[in-house]
């Protein structure tokens, strides 16, 4: 039996290109995770990602039918629906008719969660802020959490305070710490940071900026040159050792220094990141399912824990991670029996 006003949630995630949907469970009341459910991975064919590729009606078949796929497979009270705007990067996801699947899945949908705050001057991105604070209110005798997503591309950091209401001043604070941890081969050669590579990222304008942001599309562009030139025992090197030196450039955003982190997206199963973070911010730092969250379902959480969160009305982003003017809620919310 649930406790009272907490809701079983699902959600959904895809960011074009990747070659699956991800959907995961909770169960929470928007502020209080009292469950973590099942992640749910659907694989995506080679003819289903070039539906996806395109625009029209066959990709939107396509995209619906993989949300329906990886969704029904999950006891919900209510659905949430995310791409790559959840994190700010990447193209747009094929459309999809939120009442389509409302009737599919016999349950209400809750989409748009960047509108309201796109409306407020908002960056529109990330949206898992309120879901790091929900995590962090787990456990809060542990203090502050940073909440690491580490792909490829881009270190993403939030850093949530569980001492305070998720909109309050400095309870929760995003930003693009720095480039990610590009794919290498381990040569087990034991490589050197390149100085003059880490002296190329620091450079870069984007460490100047405060909080909340994201980087610009030519952000780290004479580092990743740089690293581009090294033998590739030295570039893994440096590349590690960029993400540790921008996440401790980044500490001093923060209200407070985080006594916890944890690490989600691909770069977690990398045990010498995960040493090099621990050295560098002084605090745990394991990969979420050490913590017993899958770190494959960053977004789908997020989206799962937004739905409830607007369907009580309670805001879904805030000053401190999009910029937007004023903590503020709100979905595109679909029933089942809107269609004619």
């Amino acid at each position: 039996m649930l406790k009272a006003g907490a809701k079983r949630s699902a959600g959904a995630f895809w960011r074009p290109g990747e070659p699956a949907v991800i959907a995961a469970s909770l169960v929470s009341d928007g502020e209080t995770i009292f469950e973590i459910g099942e992640t749910v991975t659907c694989p995506l064919s080679k003819t289903e990602l070039q539906r996806l590729a395109t625009s029209g009606p066959e990709a939107t078949e396509t995209f619906e039918t993989a949300l329906a796929e990886a969704l029904s497979r999950l006891p919900s009270e209510i659905v949430g629906i995310g791409g790559a705007e959840m994190m700010g990067r990447g193209g747009p996801n094929p459309d999809f008719n939120g009442a389509v699947l409302a009737e599919v899945l016999d349950r209400p949908i809750a989409t748009d969660f960047a509108d309201a705050d796109l409306r407020l001057g908002g960056a529109g991105a990330p949206l898992g802020a309120s879901l790091a604070h929900a995590l962090a209110r787990m456990d809060p005798a542990k203090g502050p959490l940073l909440l690491l997503d580490i792909d490829s591309a881009t270190t993403r950091a939030i850093y949530a305070d569980p001492a305070l209401k998720a909109d309050k001043d400095g309870a929760l604070l995003a930003f693009e710490a720095g480039p990610g941890l590009p794919s290498f081969t381990d040569t087990g050669a034991g490589g050197s940071a390149d100085e003059t590579a880490l002296d190329l990222l620091l450079a870069d304008p984007h460490f100047l900026r405060l909080a909340p942001k994201s980087a610009q599309p030519d952000a780290f562009a004479a580092y990743l040159d740089h690293l581009a030139t090294l033998a590739p025992e030295d570039a893994e090197a440096t590349a590690l050792a960029a993400i540790a030196l921008s996440l401790v450039t980044g500490l001093d955003l923060l209200p407070k220094a985080p006594r916890r982190a944890l690490v989600f997206g691909p770069a977690r199963h990398e045990p010498r990141l995960i040493s090099a973070l621990t050295e560098a911010l002084e605090c745990p730092v394991p990969p979420a399912e050490e913590a017993g969250i899958p770190g494959c379902a960053l977004h789908a959480l997020a989206c799962a824990h937004l739905a409830v969160r607007a369907m009580r009305g309670l805001p879904t982003s805030f000053p401190g991670t999009t910029g937007v003017r004023t903590a503020v809620g709100g979905a595109s919310l679909s029933r089942p029996g809107q269609l004619a």
